[in-house]
C-alpha cells in the first residue's frame, strides 16, 4: 500500500515531450503494391496461420454497461437491429463462422472483472454460445482506489476498495490464469485482441494477419483516420525509433489540428483497440510492470457517518495495454475503413451510442447488398427507404463473403424490412 501512496503523492501529469514526434507510417490494403507487397501472398500467409490453428482470440470484457444505462456486463448488451443479439452472441457467431471455414475450433479467451465475471460465466453456460472446451474466461487483477486527498477508500467490512487494473493488466492476468501455458501447448503464435464494445470487429481478416506475420510484428493495430481534430480518440505518433499511442486527454491541443503538405491531419491515426499480438511478446510483457495511470472516477464507498454506501469521486489506478507498444519490435499500423470495422457502443447519448451502432450495422449491410444486387435493393428501398435488417456473421461477415453467399441463395428475400439472413 505504501508503494501506491507514494505513487499518488508524487504523481504529477506532465506534458509529453513532443520534440521527436513524427507522423507514423501506416499500411492499408490499397497501397500494398506501392510497398512491394503482394496481397495474395499476404492473404495466403494469414490463411495458413488460421488453418494451422496458430491464432487465438482475446476479448477484454471487464466493464459494466453503466454508461449505457445497462445493469450488467457490457458483453450482455443487446446490439443487433432485429433479433437484439448481445455482443457476446455476435462474437461467438463470428468465431463459429471461422470454424466452419477452417474446419477447426479456435480458442477464445475472455477477460472479465470482479463485477462482470459471474454474470458472464452464467450467460455462456445458459446460452451455450461457444464450445466450453475452447472457451477460457478469466478475471483481470485489481488495484486499490483512493480518495481525492489520497487516502485509501474502504468497504463496509473495513477492507480497501479495489478496482480493475485496466486493459493493460491483461498480460499478468493471462499468466495468473495459466493461459500462457495453454497458448504454448497449443502452438498458438498470435493473439487477436479486441474490446467487447465493437460488433463490427472483423475476426476473419487473413490479409491483416498475413501482413502482421510478414513484418514479424510483435504488436499490430488497426487504425482509422480521425474525423475531425477534436475527436476523442487515442493517436499514434512516431517518437524516434519507437511507436507510441497517446490518449486524447494527454494529446497536446496545439498539435491536434496540424496538417501535412497534403492537407491531411498530421496526427490522424486513431486507435480502434483491435490488435494482433505475438504470444512471445505477451509472455515478455507478463514479466514487466507497465506504467500506472491515475484517473478520477465515481466510486462506491462506505460512509461511516451515514452508515450507507455512497458514490464519491476518487482516484483509480490503471495500466493501459498500449504502454507496451514502445517495447514491441516491428509494430504495424493497418488502416481500415471506419464504416466497415469500427462502431463501438460506449455512451447512452452523443457519439458511439447503441443508436449509432445499429445505424452503422445497417448501413454496412446495405452497402453489401448494393454491391450484390443493386436493382433488387433499389426496388426494396422504394417501398421502405429506412429498412430494419440484420445479417448474421454465420451468413457473411465481410463484403466478399456476402457477395458469394447472396449468389448461392436459392430464393431472394421477399422483403428487406425486418429481413434476417
Amino acid at each position: 500500500m505504501s508503494h501506491f501512496l507514494s505513487l499518488l503523492h508524487t504523481y504529477t501529469p506532465t506534458p509529453p515531450n513532443t520534440s521527436g514526434w513524427q507522423s507514423p507510417s501506416c499500411l492499408s490494403e490499397v497501397d500494398l503494391s506501392k510497398h512491394g507487397l503482394n496481397p495474395n501472398r499476404l492473404h495466403t500467409l494469414g490463411d495458413r496461420s488460421f488453418q494451422n490453428g496458430e491464432v487465438a482470440f482475446l476479448t477484454v470484457a471487464g466493464g459494466l454497461g453503466t454508461r449505457l444505462g445497462f445493469d450488467g456486463p457490457k458483453g450482455l448488451f443487446p446490439v443487433t437491429p432485429v433479433t437484439r443479439k448481445v455482443l457476446f452472441h455476435v462474437f461467438s457467431e463470428k468465431l463459429r463462422a471461422l470454424q466452419q471455414r477452417y474446419g477447426r475450433t479456435f480458442h477464445w479467451l475472455i477477460m472479465t472483472g470482479e463485477e462482470t465475471d459471474k454474470a458472464t460465466r452464467e450467460a455462456f453456460r445458459k446460452n451455450r454460445w461457444y464450445d466450453e472446451a475452447y472457451l477460457h474466461i478469466f478475471k483481470q487483477g485489481t488495484l486499490p482506489a483512493f480518495s481525492t486527498d489520497k487516502q485509501p477508500l474502504l468497504n463496509e467490512d473495513g477492507s480497501i476498495v479495489c478496482l480493475p487494473d485496466g486493459h493493460g493488466g491483461v498480460f499478468k492476468a493471462l499468466k495468473q490464469a495459466d493461459l500462457l501455458s495453454l497458448l504454448e501447448t497449443k502452438g498458438i503464435q498470435t493473439l487477436s485482441y479486441f474490446q467487447v464494445d465493437n460488433p463490427l470487429v472483423r475476426l476473419d481478416d487473413a490479409l491483416f494477419l498475413g501482413a502482421h506475420l510478414h513484418q514479424k510484428s510483435e504488436f499490430s493495430t488497426k487504425v482509422v483516420a480521425k474525423t475531425h481534430p477534436e475527436e476523442r480518440v487515442g493517436l499514434f505518433v512516431q517518437d524516434g525509433d519507437r511507436l507510441r499511442l497517446v490518449e486524447y486527454s494527454e494529446f497536446p491541443p496545439s498539435l491536434q489540428a496540424v496538417r501535412d503538405k497534403d492537407g491531411l491531419l498530421k496526427y490522424r491515426w486513431g486507435n480502434t483497440a483491435i490488435h494482433l499480438l505475438s504470444t512471445d511478446f505477451v509472455r515478455a510483457c507478463a514479466e514487466r510492470t507497465l506504467p500506472y495511470h491515475v484517473c478520477r472516477k465515481k466510486i462506491k464507498v462506505w460512509d461511516p457517518i451515514t452508515k450507507t454506501v455512497q458514490m464519491t469521486e476518487g482516484l483509480k489506478l490503471e495500466h493501459f495495454i498500449f504502454d507496451a507498444l514502445p517495447q514491441a519490435n516491428n509494430p504495424l499500423l493497418w488502416e481500415v475503413a471506419r464504416e466497415e470495422e469500427f462502431s463501438p457502443v460506449k455512451n447512452a447519448t452523443g457519439s458511439d451510442t447503441p443508436e449509432t451502432c445499429r445505424r452503422d450495422q445497417i448501413r454496412r449491410w446495405l452497402r453489401w447488398l448494393k454491391a450484390a444486387d443493386p436493382m433488387w435493393l433499389e426496388a426494396q428501398l422504394k417501398e421502405n427507404p429506412e429498412p430494419l435488417l440484420e445479417i448474421s456473421p454465420l451468413f457473411a461477415d465481410n463484403k466478399d463473403d456476402f457477395l458469394n453467399a447472396w449468389k448461392r441463395l436459392p430464393e431472394k428475400p421477399k422483403t428487406l424490412h425486418g429481413c434476417c439472413l
